[in-house]
């Protein structure tokens, strides 16, 4: 009975979505997103169609957070990416360091950010209380901050109906390295920092607020996430 109950709170305070990615029109990964109201997001990814023959990749995210302020508590990753493989977890601890596997220890802000409580936060916070406001980041041991930038409200196509959204470019900007955990990363989480990249999210105005398009334009090609409904 205890284990139904915690199964049915779950399924009761989650929120899903699906997102299809695409690189030049051609389908490129399946990504499902759950947020939970208890200040908890997850993510996983799967490569599909010639990406997956190409570079196979299966990768799980998660990250817990204040419910009100989205300041990270913890978060963890899996990597499956070809022969790469790769598992990190990091916790924010009482005196204020992110632990790392329980032996890298980074001092930190009181309050700090990854891009998956960002995420979160998007798409629940009204586009004046994001506005080219700062906010301290962190990113594998990489410190730095991050912003959203309102760029205009338009409407966007969900494949059934347009939708009103609050378009936004992120920026984000890693000013210390020194205590970067590891040479190489995944995709994304390269992507994300990777110079010249433009990343931009169109998120709905209506509650539930969800992220219905999101882009990378990188200098090798341009990737599409667009909401599954």
């Amino acid at each position: 009975m205890k284990n139904f109950l915690t199964l049915f709170i779950t399924i009761c305070f989650a929120s899903g979505q699906s997102y299809s990615v695409s690189v030049f029109g051609i389908p490129a990964a399946d990504v499902e997103q759950t947020i939970h109201d208890s200040g908890k997001i997850e993510f996983t990814t799967q490569n599909r169609g010639i990406f997956d023959l190409v570079w196979p990749a299966k990768n799980a995210y998660s990250a817990i957070y204040d419910s009100n302020s989205f300041a990270l508590k913890s978060w963890s990753k899996t990597v499956k990416q070809g022969e790469f493989k790769q598992k990190v977890s990091g916790k924010v601890d009482f005196l204020g360091y992110l632990v790392y596997d329980d032996k890298t220890m980074i001092k930190i802000p009181q309050n700090i950010y990854t891009i998956f409580t960002l995420l979160a936060m998007v798409q629940s916070r009204p586009y004046d209380k994001l506005d080219t406001k700062w906010f301290d980041y962190e990113q594998e041991g990489q410190l730095g901050q991050a912003r959203f930038i309102w760029a205009d409200t338009s409407n966007t196509w969900n494949g059934k109906d347009s939708v009103m959204c609050d378009h936004y470019r992120l920026d984000i900007n890693i000013e210390e390295e020194k205590n970067k955990l590891d040479k190489r990363s995944d995709y994304f989480m390269e992507e994300i920092l990777a110079d010249g990249v433009v990343k931009e999210l169109w998120v709905s105005r209506k509650k539930p607020k969800r992220i219905m398009r999101a882009t990378l334009k990188t200098k090798w090609f341009p990737v599409l996430a667009t909401i599954n409904e």
